[in-house]
């Protein structure tokens, strides 16, 4: 036996030989578009041609159409051509290559399929139920969306043959027996089969097998003759939907042979539900399936469904949930481009579409909010019985800003009651106006005026007309009063069965609110118990914040102290060198004691202080300000590799603001500030200080990091709001640093 090529196998091969040999045949051939991956698009220009080789097996055919003006084509074998303006056909008896050209005799864009295949790729006998029989791959689509696009005014599959090669489906009917497709599918699947290129008047007809039963579909798919899906017209395309778990045995007829044809055949598998819960349908949303599904969405008792079938016709039903139980809705067809609108039962809080036995659809569904008001609420037709009765199902208006309402007259609504709440004091009076707009003409209003003790009907007024609008108003205390929009004939507007799709009656409330008379306000005297445990709290309260006062005034007792008691020992950082030497300190006390000391020191005299560190290393005095320096054992920074130093700072007159430290290396790289005690804030070779007043006194401890020999030290700021700056002038080195 020969060797056997399936349809798409085929295709698949010559779109890789058409492909791949374009450079081969023609330097200057123009370089083809494919559109879905089988319909080829060039460009020729006059007296130019397109060519390219195709490979064929034994016993098969190629098929070239073209959709042009002015355009020729021909396929040439080793022993046999054709030619012609429209559609050619090969067969090849033995393996050979096929020349395709094409050409034009003006410039235009030619459109064309090559499509082939081999000979009596199908059996010609039908099997019986029981009769074995393979199964031929066709295409699959798992998902509707993915395969279907409505925008292009058709319910068939839109197919790129580039993504699912076994969705192109070709051969020949080459004698008077039919062709037979065998196809294995499951209970509720779906098959399409659209005719794309047939030579002659073909026909596809379907049957249903299991394992015991075969029945006949009694719609086939007829073709006719010549027919190609370049001319632009509607592809013919049906479906057939699988009872059963089984096969569909799909027969290919024509009353002409040989008769090529080229189709595309594809499966939707069955997808019994399609949920659509947690999308907003207020937007609109698209159904879309083959077979019969189930969709439930969310639904509550303010919202219409709107349905409309654009293309085809759809058998569906909608059910609701009420009380946790499903409601049966009654089944109905929609025609295509019918619409239907649905309105849900009183405490209805979901639904779903039923759609069954229907082989494609596309049904488009759509909520519309019909509540007053915008609270998700239908108003209610009649007054609570008493103020103590829950009045939160009665919509609220807001005195402040315009809102809107409907009576829906589809499911009998005539009456709409609404609560406002005046706020106020005891005996006020408040001035209260509504203008209503819309159509006034079936509307009328009332307002209650409401006792808040006794629930009882203090005062009632009606509506009055004006050129375009309704106005009612009345004066009333403070707490809550009801006003009611009602049809002045409802018995007149509802005559219709509940639920049919009518217009509503649709209205707009603008508020006025003025105070008349603002009543008294209310007091009233504290219990005993409130004045004793009020006095506690007060006492409590006092207390706690009276602590940090306490501390504070503590801790700077303990740091004069401690400064006197440091200021009696003298050269203190000598005292720190001469301890870390002899071992009798180790680093880490040393340092924590010198950030003790910087504080107390600098409660003491700025003489005195002077006397506590030692010596300074370098000292400068002008009238204003009084600046000394001193070296310290490098031990004492925190930071390894530094250069530690003590900063002391006396403001004799006047006062800095935005004062800060800055390090000024004369030579060399600049220095950087790593480390300050106490904590200031610090960048680069700046240490900021904010503000200094008259008499102030500080130390520092800075840590330099950096490798020059020495460094200037000068305040910068603004003294009295005047910008000022006062640096040492002598420059101080690290030669002598020990």
């Amino acid at each position: 036996m020969g060797r056997i090529w399936t349809p798409s196998l085929a295709f698949f091969l010559m779109i890789l030989v058409a492909t791949s040999t374009l450079p081969l045949a023609n330097a200057s051939n123009p370089e083809p578009t494919v559109i879905e991956g089988r319909i080829f698009v060039v460009s020729l220009d006059q007296n130019n041609s397109y060519e390219t080789t195709v490979d064929v097996d034994e016993n098969s055919f190629i098929q070239l159409t073209l959709n042009c003006q002015a355009c020729t084509g021909s396929l040439t074998g080793d022993d046999t051509n054709a030619s012609g303006s429209e559609r050619m056909e090969l067969f090849s008896v033995n393996t050979t290559t096929i020349a395709v050209n094409i050409a034009t005799t003006e410039t235009e864009t030619v459109q064309f399929t090559l499509h082939h295949g081999v000979l009596d790729a199908f059996p010609h006998v039908r099997p019986g139920p029981s009769d074995a029989s393979s199964h031929h791959p066709i295409g699959i689509c798992t998902e509707a969306a993915d395969c279907m696009d409505t925008l292009r005014g058709t319910l068939a599959a839109v197919v790129d043959d580039s993504t699912d090669l076994d969705m192109l489906q070709s051969g020949v009917v080459n004698s008077s027996s039919d062709e037979y497709m065998t196809i294995d599918v499951s209970s509720g699947d779906t098959l399409e089969w659209q005719w794309l290129d047939t030579t002659e008047e073909t026909a596809v007809t379907v049957y249903f097998q299991n394992m015991t039963d075969e029945i006949m579909f009694e719609t086939t798919l007829t073709s006719t003759t010549g027919h190609t899906e370049l001319n632009g017209l509607p592809i013919p395309v049906e479906w057939w939907t699988a009872p059963d778990y089984g096969r569909f045995i799909v027969r290919i007829s024509s009353p002409v042979f040989p008769a090529l044809w080229t189709a595309h055949a594809m499966i939707h598998t069955n997808v019994p539900t399609t949920p659509l819960i947690g999308q907003d349908l207020i937007y609109g949303a698209e159904l879309l399936g083959h077979g019969s599904t189930i969709s439930a969405f969310d639904w509550n008792e303010t919202q219409s469904l709107e349905l409309h079938s654009r293309l085809g016709q759809i058998t569906l039903r909608v059910d609701q949930l009420l009380n946790g139980t499903w409601v049966t809705g009654q089944s109905d067809t929609v025609e295509e481009g019918e619409s239907r609108t649905i309105y849900p039962y009183p405490g209805n809080i979901g639904g779903r579409i039923v759609i069954s036995d229907v082989p494609v659809f596309s049904l488009e569904l759509q909520t519309n909010e019909y509540s007053d008001n915008n609270a998700w609420l239908d108003a209610p037709s009649y007054l609570p019985a008493t103020l103590g009765l829950d009045n939160t199902s009665w919509p609220a208006i807001n005195l402040t800003d315009a809102s809107s309402g409907e009576l829906t007259l589809a499911v009998h609504d005539t009456v709409d009651t609404y609560r406002f709440v005046v706020d106020g004091w005891e005996d006020s009076v408040h001035f209260i106006q509504f203008t209503i707009t819309g159509n006034i003409s079936e509307i009328e209003a009332q307002l209650w005026d409401i006792d808040q003790m006794t629930s009882e009907v203090l005062d009632t007024a009606p509506s009055v007309v004006t050129s375009d609008s309704l106005r009612i108003s009345m004066q009333v205390g403070r707490g809550t009063h009801y006003l009611q929009i009602r049809a002045i004939n409802s018995s007149a507007l509802t005559q219709h069965a509940w639920g049919s799709d009518v217009p509503s009656i649709d209205y707009t409330l603008t508020p006025s609110y003025s105070l008349i008379d603002e009543g008294e306000e209310p007091w009233f005297p504290p219990s005993e118990d409130a004045v004793f445990w009020g006095g506690v709290a007060r006492w409590v309260l006092g207390t706690a914040f009276l602590i940090p006062g306490v501390y504070l005034l503590v801790h700077l007792q303990r740091s004069r102290t401690y400064g006197r008691e440091i200021f009696s020992k003298k050269e203190r950082l000598a005292w720190y060198r001469t301890r870390l030497d002899s071992g009798e300190a180790n680093v880490t006390a040393s340092q924590k004691d010198l950030v003790r000391a910087l504080y107390a020191v600098a409660q003491l005299q700025w003489e005195d202080g002077l006397e506590t560190w030692g010596k300074p290393s370098l000292h400068h005095r002008t009238e204003g300000l009084d600046l000394a320096v001193w070296r310290i054992d490098k031990r004492m920074a925190k930071t390894p590799g530094t250069w530690p130093l003590v900063l002391g700072i006396h403001v004799l007159d006047g006062e800095w603001d935005l004062a800060a430290i800055r390090f000024d290396a004369p030579g060399g790289a600049a220095y950087t500030v790593r480390h300050v005690e106490p904590r200031f804030l610090f960048q680069g070779e700046e240490v900021f200080l904010d503000t200094l007043k008259q008499g102030h006194r500080m130390f520092l401890m800075v840590e330099l990091e950096g490798d020059a020999p020495a460094v200037d030290i000068e305040l910068n700021g603004r003294m009295d709001t005047i910008p000022f700056a006062s640096r040492i002038p002598t420059t101080f080195t690290r030669d002598e640093e020990e």
